[in-house]
């Protein structure tokens, strides 16, 4: 019997560790072939070594690479295509956190006014620059297909407005908007766009060695396996412009209604409704 997923290409954005590695091992698990790039190479040979241990049905390339950098999101997708033979999904995981602002951030709060200007510059072209630069990249080719996944990952609300984390949260709420304003632009194409979020502090190099929690207790990152999976399969055609949340993901549902019960629109429209003209939201 044929796999899942077998015959579809997917490229994920720091793919090296954590979520980026769970979503990685999971597509090519499920017959997916995967582009993983990460901007060190020393976590994608880690990859590499335990997916040839897992011996899925998918294959597996890695990219160390700098994707603040357009040239580079370009040869990405020329990479994918020309390893693969094509391109369906862009799953924009990489991102940095406060940590790279303020490294003690959790006992040190940054105020908006003490961040350095070259490290906020920094997250910004990470967790925001490099997923459109990577989008507007691989959308000619899904477009062109007329199939397509591009899958965001952002944060909790709570985090993107939170006291002293900027540029973080801000970094983040510009994903999310902009997500939901990609899948308006890609309506009628067959390609859609999503956000992906695990649902929670997660156990991944994001939350600092010396934080005061149980990394047990944490989210862990294989909750975004079973909706990353969902989301490359045929059976989420036509669902755009949403947010679906791992740690929501009821494993014990048909995947369907796993979905429907972890997902909510992209960019929380109900917040506010109030437009500047007639027919915007």
């Amino acid at each position: 019997m044929a796999e899942p997923l077998a015959g579809k290409v997917a490229i994920v954005t720091g793919g090296g560790g954590g979520m980026g590695s769970a979503m990685s091992l999971g597509l090519i698990g499920d017959g997916a072939d995967v582009l993983a790039v990460d901007v060190r190479a020393e976590p994608l040979e880690a990859l590499a070594e335990t997916a040839r241990a897992r011996n899925g049905p998918g294959r597996l390339e890695t990219v160390a690479a700098d994707i603040t950098d357009p040239a580079a999101c370009a040869d990405l997708i020329e990479r994918a295509r020309s390893a693969f033979g094509g391109l369906h999904m862009a799953i924009n995981n990489a991102g940095v956190g406060m940590q790279t602002i303020r490294e003690t951030y959790m006992n040190d709060p940054v105020s908006f006014w003490e961040a350095d200007i070259d490290r906020w510059q920094r997250m910004m072209d990470v967790n925001f620059k490099a997923p459109f630069m990577i989008a507007k990249f691989a959308a000619p080719h899904l477009v062109a297909q007329g199939w397509g996944r591009i899958v965001n990952v952002t944060t909790s609300l709570d985090t993107m407005h939170r006291k002293a984390y900027t540029p973080y949260g801000q970094s983040k709420a510009a994903l999310e908007a902009a997500t939901s304003t990609w899948a308006k632009d890609l309506e009628g194409t067959g390609v859609t766009a999503n956000v992906l979020v695990p649902g929670g502090p997660t156990n991944t190099g994001f939350i600092p060695a010396n934080a005061p929690f149980d990394r047990t207790a944490l989210v862990q990152p294989d909750v975004m396996v079973a909706p990353i999976l969902w989301l490359a399969s045929d059976a989420s055609d036509g669902v755009t412009d949403c947010r679906f949340v791992g740690n929501d993901w009821d494993p014990a549902l048909p995947p369907s209604e796993a979905a429907e019960a972890a997902r909510a629109p992209a960019a929380w429209p109900g917040v506010g409704t109030t437009a500047a003209w007639p027919g915007a939201r």
